[in-house]
């Protein structure tokens, strides 16, 4: 039975073969008209080779959709055996849960890395404060830990990171200005960098000034900072392009030494062909990089020049500045005169994995003493474990990296400022502690005497160390006057001074002044409205 208004080839036979007559030219010219028959033939031959094609080509799909499935299976099968790592990559996820799946499900490694990097935003996110009998007990600040965490974690998923450094230039720029390339490994946070903020900030209206560096700060960013990076490895070609493209009128490098030097020499072999003046800073305990192409060596401490390069002519020694206005004298935080604060990159540069036992030694013959450590950096584990198995714990906060304008509050809080480092070039964390009134006690190394005027609070191993720590807390009277004295000392190290030679000396490397106008006021400018 066929459905009204429809009708099946076998329904409707005549008019089946009607059409197919038509086709061919009717029954009068059937056998008759070969071209047409031919013509038809042709036509099936082409339909059965789009048919044929059109059958390869959802084989194909099958085939495709057979191994998208088969994938799928696989990716299914890893993650009920718990490697989900593939399968985030291969999900069509925002990249910032990619990267945080591939860091969760990753073996070994990464999985303790996210756990160390929480432990240590507790261990930064705790506070030591009074526990009303005398002694120190241990205060876990919510707020801070969740910062810590928000901090570092944001920065390693979603990229963002805090600023550490925010460049304010204290006046506005010359209409024409002599170009500078500060050359410079890293720009985490330390001295080094520090100098080069300074720079930007007091002499980047009479000098533009950018820097080419190879490692950016982990865990943060610069604000203010013309920043080009070429990482370790970089070769002299890669150099050369960048200067061919920045074009400087000097080119300064702040050296260093150790394991960067490769990239500090290819930096030199492309600047020694460029037209610019060379200067070079030398800023830790290590021989200049020498070359005839340097104009001036600026040794940041007389105790480097002196022990290697006393042979060097046209080299000066420039310690580096401080803004005394900001580490000015205030009022003591209360508990400062049981508080001794270290402010250090906790690195093997300067410190070793001993540098912290004289403070445990302190801890433990003084109880009542408390220690804040500023900063972070490979030994901060190490230095929390020891204090942990010391069993004095409370007696010692870790506040980990802050913002550069936090640091004088943070100094605030000790009335004695303990350098147990090494090694020492300069340290300008100790002349922030000279300039608001603290006493400073160390290891007799590098310029530390040069810095303090005499060796009188510096020991010569970690017993004489903890002698010295615990005499001077126990003696109020002594911590006072000493710290008058270095506060009266710190003018030396003012900010002006050192930016005053700087100029100078980029005026000798060029052969002019960049003010064409010295001591005149400098122009404004006006337009109509």
């Amino acid at each position: 039975m066929t459905r009204p208004g429809f009708c099946t080839p076998h329904a409707c036979p005549d008019d089946a073969k009607a059409a197919e007559e038509a086709e061919v030219g009717g029954p009068d010219h059937a056998g008759g008209d070969s071209a047409a028959l031919c013509a038809r033939l042709e036509r099936i031959e082409r339909q059965n080779a789009a048919l044929m094609e059109a059958q390869a080509a959802l084989g194909a799909q099958i085939a495709a959709l057979q191994d998208h499935a088969n994938l799928v299976g696989q990716m299914v099968q890893e993650m009920h055996a718990g490697r989900r790592r593939r399968l985030l990559s291969g999900l069509a996820l925002p990249l910032p849960l990619v990267r945080l799946g591939e860091l969760v499900t990753a073996p070994g490694p990464s999985l303790a890395y996210l756990k160390d990097m929480a432990r240590q935003c507790v261990v930064t996110g705790t506070s030591v404060v009074a526990d009303g009998a005398g002694g120190w007990r241990l205060k876990r600040r919510p707020a801070a830990i969740a910062r810590n965490m928000a901090r570092d974690f944001s920065a390693l998923v979603f990229g963002r990171r805090s600023v550490v450094y925010r460049v304010r230039p204290h006046h506005p720029p010359l209409a024409v200005r002599p170009r500078v390339l500060h050359v410079i490994p890293n720009v985490y946070v330390g001295g080094s960098t520090q100098l080069v903020v300074d720079l930007l900030e007091r002499l980047g209206h009479r000098y533009e000034m950018q820097v080419v560096t190879a490692g950016l700060p982990p865990n943060g960013r610069h604000e203010g900072m013309v920043l080009h990076h070429l990482p370790l490895g970089s070769q002299p070609a890669a150099f050369a392009n960048l200067l061919s493209s920045v074009r400087p009128d000097i080119v300064h490098l702040h050296y260093w030494g150790e394991g960067d030097c490769p990239w500090y020499e290819a930096a030199l072999a492309a600047a020694r062909e460029s037209e610019a003046v060379l200067v070079e800073n030398v800023n830790t305990p290590v021989a200049p990089l020498r070359d005839p192409r340097i104009h001036t060596y600026v040794f940041v401490s007389d105790y480097i020049r002196q022990a290697f390069a006393p042979d060097i002519a046209n080299a000066q020694v420039m310690h580096p500045g401080i803004d005394l206005e900001r580490f000015s004298p205030r009022d003591f935080a209360p508990g400062a005169e049981d508080t001794v604060g270290m402010v250090y990159r906790l690195a093997r540069d300067k410190l070793d994995d001993d540098a912290i036992l004289p403070l445990i030694d302190v801890a433990q013959r003084r109880p009542k003493t408390r220690f804040l450590i500023v900063g972070d950096g490979e030994l901060l584990p190490v230095f929390h474990a020891r204090v942990r198995e010391a069993g004095v714990r409370h007696n010692f906060e870790f506040a980990g990296t802050v913002p550069f304008d936090a640091l004088p509050a943070l100094y605030r809080r000790f009335r004695l400022f303990v350098a147990p480092v090494v090694r020492e070039s300069f340290g300008q964390v100790t002349p922030f502690a000279m300039a608001m009134g603290q006493v400073v006690a160390g290891y007799k190394v590098g310029a530390l005497a040069e810095i303090l005027g005499d060796d009188a609070t510096l020991g010569t191993s970690r017993a004489a160390l903890v002698d010295i720590l615990v005499s001077l807390l126990d003696d109020r009277d002594r911590l006072t006057a000493l710290g008058e004295a270095n506060r009266a000392r710190a003018p030396l190290f003012a900010l002006e001074g050192m930016i005053s030679s700087y100029g100078r000396i980029y005026a000798e490397a060029l052969g002019r002044d960049a003010d064409l106008m010295p001591g005149f006021p400098q122009a404004q400018f006006y337009r109509e409205v």
